[in-house]
């Protein structure tokens, strides 16, 4: 990493320009990945850590003329690429730094065509974003700062103590919530891949390259991404208030699916039947997702009492199949989820 951090930050060196003369350079901090077979194995082995370094730092913005202005990490906790895909997708500057993109007036954005409806409500957050860096400066170039020190600077020592912290320290994974819940396998893989937040909903799908309508097939109001849809979408909502109310808690919708497993799964601890409690959040995601697809594909759709049907349809079938000796019908199933 040492090396890493001296090519990012050091500008004139001849060791430095003849990597950049034989591997050219993906970005103004780092050169392409070696890729030829002979002579390349030192560089290659060096070059490949350059994703752990660049995590544990933040751009210091100076005159903007070294930092990618959609593809790196500057304006917040991820790149404007990935929380802005539906308007990196219009933008006639993919590859422009900051520098590029400002002019005497403020930010100089320019886009293939006029934005739609459901589009206005990204660019006013968008610009918002961009309101908190209006200046940039003249005087100096933008440079890396290493996070894990308090000035920025890189040492190895610290370098070794972050990562002997990454390996011991493990992040809550609420994998009891998907594998052991008792529902059908393709729904547990489906439940997976939303906590993984990658479900090939339209904003996912653009990040691909893929120039696409963006709007929710439900509210049609805001951009489809996993959160909107499956935890904040006004029509989603509707679902979870079924057994919201039954229960008769008051439950604020977390930001990601991540945090509603570890939520759910807390709130089921005062339930008079755990285990249905925890077939909720599954039940409601596959019913929408089933639904989503047939207004996608096959512009087909139900109406929200239907859904709502289907919603309790799924729930009871798989309480029926787990507890087949238990003869109850929806109404004592849905009251046996109350505090016990």
């Amino acid at each position: 990493m040492k090396w890493l951090w001296r090519f990012a930050s050091q500008e004139q060196s001849l060791w430095k320009d003849t990597i950049k003369a034989r591997y050219g350079m993906e970005t103004r901090w780092i050169s392409n990945i070696a890729t030829q077979p002979y002579g390349t194995g030192v560089w290659r082995t060096i070059r490949n850590l350059w994703p752990k370094l660049i995590n544990k730092c933040t751009i210091k913005i100076g005159d903007g003329g070294k930092t990618l202005f959609w593809e790196e990490v500057w304006a917040g906790q991820a790149s404007l690429k990935a929380s802005f895909p539906d308007l990196f997708s219009l933008s006639l500057q993919k590859v422009a730094t900051l520098k590029e993109m400002r002019d005497a007036q403020g930010w100089n954005l320019k886009f293939r065509r006029p934005l739609n409806d459901w589009e206005v409500n990204r660019m006013v957050e968008f610009l918002n974003i961009l309101e908190r860096y209006k200046e940039l400066s003249n005087r100096e170039e933008d440079k890396l700062l290493w996070a894990p020190d308090t000035q920025g600077r890189f040492s190895v020592g610290t370098a070794y103590r972050n990562s002997q912290r990454t390996h011991t320290q493990s992040s809550y994974w609420p994998w009891k919530m998907i594998w052991k819940v008792k529902v059908p396998f393709k729904v547990a893989c489906f439940t997976w891949l939303l906590a993984k937040q990658v479900v090939l909903t339209q904003d996912n799908r653009m990040k691909k390259g893929l120039d696409l309508c963006s709007k929710c097939f439900f509210c049609e109001c805001e951009t489809e991404t996993i959160n909107h849809l499956f935890l904040h979408c006004k029509e989603t909502v509707k679902l979870w208030q079924i057994f919201i109310n039954k229960r008769g808690i008051s439950w604020s919708m977390p930001g990601n699916i991540k945090e509603a497993l570890a939520c759910w799964n807390r709130d089921g601890n005062q339930s008079g039947h755990r285990e249905r409690w925890k077939f909720v959040p599954a039940c409601i995601w596959w019913t929408i997702w089933l639904e989503r697809n047939q207004r996608c594909f096959e512009n087909k759709s139900c109406s929200m009492e239907k859904m709502k049907l289907k919603c309790l349809a799924l729930f009871y079938f798989w309480c029926k199949h787990e507890y087949p000796h238990e003869d109850e019908d929806i109404t004592s199933m849905l009251e046996s989820l109350r505090s016990s």
